[in-house]
């Protein structure tokens, strides 16, 4: 995803959330709650699940974007496209992640993963608000990128 060519805040929002500098930057507290969610796992699998946790994460945040686009795109209206980018971003992220903490036996998976609710929470809905809004004639082909 290249740099907005619009200087308007929200294309240049939208495009430091769908990027891997925005999506890196995000992970960085979440894999730290991840080391600390699971100390008492041991220090080598706290540690294992952080580093599991921010790469996961900072995947996630620049992949489910590209998913969100391209659920998007993939609607008739403004307001369907919408929710589809929505649901989407909170499945797809949910579930990747509940996997990756299962898979490394990540003792508090739960635990884990509430902090990062909200925030994802915000950050699908907010997405999902800077899709449908430019989504205009002339931008369709830069939101399905």
């Amino acid at each position: 995803m290249s740099a907005p060519d619009s200087n308007s805040f929200a294309a240049r929002l939208r495009w430091l959330m769908g990027s891997p500098i925005g999506a890196a930057l995000g992970a960085l507290a979440y894999g730290a709650w991840a080391v600390y969610a699971n100390l008492d796992g041991g220090t080598a699998l706290a540690l294992r699940a952080g580093a599991l946790h921010w790469a996961t994460s900072a995947t996630l945040t620049f992949t489910s974007a590209a998913a969100m686009r391209g659920a998007y795109a993939r609607t008739r209206t403004q307001a369907g496209g919408a929710v589809a980018a929505f649901s989407g971003g909170m499945v797809y992220t949910y579930a990747a992640l509940i996997i990756v903490h299962t898979v490394n036996g990540s003792p508090h998976i739960w635990l884990t993963l509430a902090p990062g609710l909200i925030p994802t929470i915000l950050f699908c809905v907010t997405y999902a608000a800077l899709l449908a809004r430019e989504r205009r004639p002339e931008t369709v082909a830069l939101i399905e990128s």
